[in-house]
């Protein structure tokens, strides 16, 4: 059974149509967690009994691993084995091909669960796509992704009106922008709204009074600021994201994003390409409403200007990463030329 979707996987939680091994993870934590839940519990109920439930986390002997995986299921219908978060980066070669051995070896009436709620491997990232491969062979492997802007406000729309609240999109919308699309973050601050806010509305204003910008949507604002014209907004955030020690780099990066997304979706108006092909051609999957922002964004903004533009931020990379240089003083530049082309270069 090879990489299987979220909905699949739910059709199998709710058919009790187990596989003998399970790979959770992906970007979106929440996700793993909640699903991990759900097949733990449509496995071996929500009480187990000790003998039917084994569980793993962090450094794990995988001998004692080997050996809970082939117990035959007693006093239940299975046996489960729920590994979370193992250790791979520490994991050994000897150690990957035995567990890939387990996986192979897991019995019948055995579930073998391993999750990874809480982070994914980077540094030991070979050995832990080589599990994966073992694992489609013998099980399944379901990977969450960062869900979409329009799945996002559904979520939040959703946790509101559990609450006895009501959200608008336009307010869903801003809130995504201010705190990202970490779904742990998101659904904290939606419950910080519910409890704060009077009435049965949630106001956009309590957005802004209630909830604190995480740096990445600070460092966007920053683009959107200078993509936008407001000189006195952009200069305050600069000032800010430095006091804040953030890494100037980051900050061109996110600026080149954003004037590379009004270009790209410039051109393609101009030459009668659709957004959706634009999209799908620069590989942008879940982020395609970025390039419909940097078109309302740039919609007084002359072609010439945004080629302008992009050449100012190609010319500040080049010296950023050539030369030594007051990085502070260097940004603040480059915004001032910005703000200073985009007002010269309106239609």
């Amino acid at each position: 059974m090879p990489l299987i979707t979220e909905t699949e996987l739910r059709k199998q939680i709710k058919s009790r149509s187990f596989a003998p091994v399970y790979v959770l993870y992906g970007s979106e934590q929440m996700y793993v967690r909640e699903y991990t839940k759900k097949l733990t519990a449509a496995v071996v109920g929500k009480t187990p009994s000790e003998f039917s439930f084994h569980t793993f986390s962090g450094e794990v002997d995988i001998d004692t691993l080997a050996a809970a995986a082939e117990t035959v299921p007693f006093m239940s219908e299975y046996n489960c084995v729920l590994v979370t978060d193992l250790f791979f980066d520490e994991l050994s070669k000897d150690d990957a091909d035995k567990l890939k051995a387990v996986f192979k070896r897991v019995i019948e009436g055995t579930v073998l669960i391993l999750s990874m709620p809480s982070y994914v491997p980077k540094r030991n990232a070979a050995v832990f796509e080589s599990i994966q491969k073992r694992a489609q062979k013998d099980g399944a492997v379901v990977k969450f992704e960062k869900p979409d802007q329009r799945t996002l406000e559904k979520h939040i729309a959703k946790w509101a009106n559990e609450r006895g609240k009501f959200i608008t999109q336009n307010t869903a919308s801003q809130l995504i922008r201010v705190c990202g699309d970490d779904l742990n973050r998101l659904k904290n601050e939606m419950d910080k709204l519910c409890a704060y806010t009077k009435g049965e509305d949630i106001p956009y204003e309590a957005v802004e009074l209630l909830v604190a910008q995480n740096t990445e949507a600070r460092i966007f604002s920053l683009a959107d600021a200078v993509l936008t014209g407001r000189g006195d907004e952009a200069f305050r955030l600069l000032d800010m994201l430095f006091s804040q020690r953030e890494a100037p780099q980051m900050m061109l990066y996110v600026l080149c994003n954003a004037f590379t997304d009004a270009y790209r979706i410039r051109v393609a108006d101009e030459s009668g390409v659709d957004l959706k092909t634009v999209a799908g051609d620069f590989d942008y999957k879940k982020r395609s409403f970025a390039l419909e922002k940097a078109r309302r964004a740039t919609r007084q903004l002359s072609t010439e200007s945004l080629r302008k533009c992009l050449t100012l931020l190609t010319e500040t990379d080049t010296k950023m990463k050539s030369v030594s240089v007051n990085e502070r003083l260097l940004l603040e530049q480059l915004t001032a030329q910005l703000l200073l082309t985009a007002q010269e270069g309106k239609k």
